[in-house]
């Protein structure tokens, strides 16, 4: 399925996700804390399954081995999250939910925006629906998990998350050097469009190539981690750890506004109270000495001037 905005069908799935999440909010919303958590794993686990099943359905069961195998690897991101999302939710709290919820809700709507791995899909293949299904659930599980408060967001938190994010660019480029070494994959892909660069993991792709976005994206990536006369290519993964913490960082913080906000003014009214105590001690703590010392200068005058007479 190409990307025509023309088209009624680009905006059938992602609308008809949109009314999955209201649909399971408001049928959620009034159970039991087990209830609400038993239905969300159940969806990542059937996510988790049907990545792996899909090789019985075509195009997949038609394709060669090699192509069809590589495809149930570790070889984007939301293919990660999608084997690491059951796992992540059975734990409970910390910066592990806290991923789920700003990754799966970024990877997740963008990957319903904007489907590029289903170019040759018809709207209602298996493989369309498979693809939307396994998206939507990327990003309604972890923003219902929030919504329902399975989970509490910590913005102080947020800096893991770029961090376990360049980690996952880590696993494709792993992934993508096993497959080469393998005979599964040939290393010319590894920088084309198509495949091979799951998450950008290895340099943006060509045609982004002068584009106002990749300019300014750029601008965050310090020279050592792009390409030289030396060495024509990016750090792989490495390359994108600096624009995710400058920019990840004040996303994430405003993802989370509406859930942590009383706990950011709590947190600015606690420092402002802490700073105006050192200001204050130390501006009359300057002023004592000043005050001990005049004094001191006076009474040894004094007793001076006795000692005189």
């Amino acid at each position: 399925m190409t990307v025509d905005f023309k088209d009624p069908y680009y905006y059938l799935f992602p609308l008809m996700g949109a009314a999955v999440f209201i649909i399971l909010y408001f049928l959620l919303r009034k159970r039991s804390a087990r209830t609400q958590s038993v239905v969300l794993f159940l969806l990542l686990a059937a996510n988790f399954a049907l990545h792996f099943l899909k090789l019985l359905f075509p195009p997949y069961s038609t394709q060669e081995f090699a192509d069809a195998i590589q495809t149930i690897t570790p070889e984007n991101v939301c293919a990660i999250n999608t084997m690491l999302f059951p796992f992540l939710f059975l734990k409970r709290g910390g910066a592990a939910r806290d991923y789920m919820f700003y990754i799966g809700a970024i990877s997740g709507i963008a990957a319903c925006w904007l489907p590029m791995s289903i170019e040759e899909a018809q709207p209602f293949d298996f493989d369309c629906m498979r693809y939307y299904f396994c998206h939507t659930v990327l990003w309604v599980v972890p923003v219902l998990m929030v919504v329902l408060r399975l989970h509490r967001l910590d913005y102080r938190r947020i800096i893991f998350t770029p961090l376990i994010y360049i980690l996952d660019l880590v696993v494709i480029v792993f992934n993508e050097v096993m497959l080469v070494a393998l005979g599964f994959e040939e290393a010319r892909y590894i920088l084309s469009v198509n495949r091979g660069n799951g998450g950008l993991a290895f340099g943006p792709y060509t045609d982004l190539e002068g584009t106002g976005a990749l300019n300014f994206l750029l601008t965050f990536v310090p020279p050592f981690f792009k390409p030289t006369a030396e060495n024509p290519y990016y750090a792989p993964a490495l390359w994108q750890l600096f624009p995710a913490v400058i920019l990840g960082c004040p996303l994430g913080f405003l993802m989370c506004l509406y859930w942590e906000h009383r706990h950011f003014i709590s947190d600015c009214k606690r420092l402002f109270g802490r700073v105006k105590c050192l200001f204050t001690k130390y501006r009359f703590g300057r002023g004592r000495i000043k005050f001990n010392g005049a004094r001191r200068f006076c009474v040894r005058g004094v007793r001076y001037g006795a000692r005189r007479r």
